[in-house]
């Protein structure tokens, strides 16, 4: 009795698991092609943006605003930031670039969402090990504090991963939606926490900015590499229970949109 319903579900598993796998080489080649040099380019956003942005603001100023290496600041704040635009831009393309194989009954939107995200970690980690090692060995950190890091960097992508997947159906059904979306999330990368600590921001203009959920994550993370910055402001409770929520709710819409999202737009 226990083996005929074992079969079934061991048939499903590796049916999925052969769909996720083959998406995941289709992505990558897709992505970053057949080339070496297309993987790198990956590694190499983050740290030419960081290093515009350390040239620039150490022509302006001679300490960052914590600590005493512009680098490091603007590469924790950038990173934490990243690793939620980036994944967000990927899992709201992920359908789109896969529609030729939506044609296939078997082959789902959420397949294309998880073999995005699974890839956009691994890619992510990459890029983190290897910025944040070249890093440490031109301005060395203190002692890490690695509970905030991974936390900061899970809700980011989570939040991602959310945001994204609600596009997914909202850039379909409505061009005008993906147009005003993309003038309104501009601005994100300059509210942010990127360039300045919140603690410095006055009063009223300080709890508008704590309604940017990226704000606390930025410095959760940050704080991960400052052991004496405690970034007093984050509060937990609201950039986890949004993360957790957005990341619901654009599953769910996505589910609840299946046939609509295999038309043609």
């Amino acid at each position: 009795m226990t083996q005929r319903y074992s079969d079934p579900f061991s048939r499903a598993f590796k049916r999925q698991f052969s769909i996720t796998f083959a998406l995941i080489v289709r992505e990558m080649t897709t992505r970053y092609g057949t080339k070496f040099g297309g993987y790198m380019w990956a590694v190499l956003d983050p740290v030419l943006t960081i290093g515009i942005l350390t040239a620039i603001f150490s022509a302006i100023a001679r300490t960052p605003p914590l600590g005493r290496s512009f680098t490091l600041f603007f590469a924790t704040g950038y990173i934490a930031f990243y690793m939620y635009r980036s994944t967000s831009d990927q899992v709201s393309s992920a359908v789109d670039a896969n529609r030729a194989l939506l044609n296939y009954p078997v082959v789902r939107p959420y397949d294309a969402i998880i073999a995005r995200v699974i890839l956009q970690i691994a890619t992510l980690f990459v890029v983190n090990a290897m910025l944040f090692g070249c890093l440490y060995l031109v301005v060395p950190f203190e002692k890490l504090r690695l509970e905030p890091i991974f936390l900061a960097s899970t809700i980011a992508i989570a939040l991602g991963v959310g945001v994204g997947a609600a596009n997914i159906v909202w850039f379909h059904l409505s061009q005008t939606y993906a147009q005003i979306w993309g003038i309104v999330n501009r601005p994100a990368f300059l509210v942010s926490g990127i360039f300045f600590l919140p603690e410095s921001v006055p009063h009223p203009f300080k709890e508008y900015l704590m309604w940017n959920p990226l704000v606390h994550v930025v410095g959760l993370f940050r704080s991960g590499f400052y052991p004496t910055y405690r970034a007093a402001y984050v509060e937990m409770s609201y950039i986890v229970g949004l993360a957790i929520f957005s990341l619901v709710f654009g599953l769910v819409l996505v589910w609840m949109m299946d046939a609509k999202l295999r038309e043609p737009k």
